[in-house]
């Protein structure tokens, strides 16, 4: 596996190339890791899509890996870096085909939107992250896209009613709808994230 990782970190790197000077280290993979322990299938095209797509949040609402972003044109150019990233990341995964993985990906992107404009605790958009992970490599093994969406249903429903919603908790008691071949790692990620977070 350390050749795909290879693959998935170069990859990213030079995507954000662009965008400022590069980050004094190697850029750590997240939710690329969580896809390959459920898929399985050491796709580095795919797993590289995810962290490029990760890295487009990270540059609107969190901290670059990739660019030592500490001048204003490097701060300035944060917005425009994330869309890119986030579409050069969905273009990967439109070019398979699969338009119920893109699907989710936009609702797990307009979610972390509505979060972050509401300030809510970063752990809730951990939790999408981590199921979103967990949908994708669901929807590889050929599930229906209703139950992998279903989180994101709920979350709206609460969040339209002005009920606060427990991310963090809503994603526990959706993993097990996503049938993995083995959801022990999902549920170890959303596990280790702070439960009772009110978005």
């Amino acid at each position: 596996m350390p050749v795909t990782t290879a693959l998935v970190r170069e990859g990213l790197r030079q995507a954000g190339a662009a965008f400022g000077p590069p980050a004094a280290t190697e850029p750590e993979l997240r939710w690329s890791l969580l896809f390959d322990e459920l898929d399985g299938a050491g796709d580095a095209g795919y797993m590289r899509a995810i962290e490029l797509i990760y890295e487009g949040y990270l540059f609107h609402y969190r901290e670059s890996r990739v660019c030592a972003c500490g001048d204003a044109a490097c701060r300035e150019n944060a917005l425009l870096a994330g869309d890119f990233l986030y579409a050069r990341g969905l273009r990967i995964v439109a070019a398979r085909g699969d338009a119920a993985a893109v699907g989710l990906l936009a609702r797990l992107m307009g979610s972390c939107s509505y979060l972050r404009s509401v300030h809510a605790p970063y752990a809730a958009d951990d939790a999408l992250w981590a199921f979103t992970v967990g949908g994708l490599a669901a929807l590889r093994r050929g599930a229906e896209a209703g139950p992998v969406v279903r989180l994101f249903e709920r979350l709206d429903e609460a969040l339209g009613s002005g009920t606060p919603a427990d991310v963090p908790g809503l994603a526990r008691e959706e993993a097990p709808r996503l049938r993995l071949r083995d959801a022990a790692p999902l549920l170890r990620a959303l596990d280790a994230l702070p439960s009772g977070l009110a978005a």
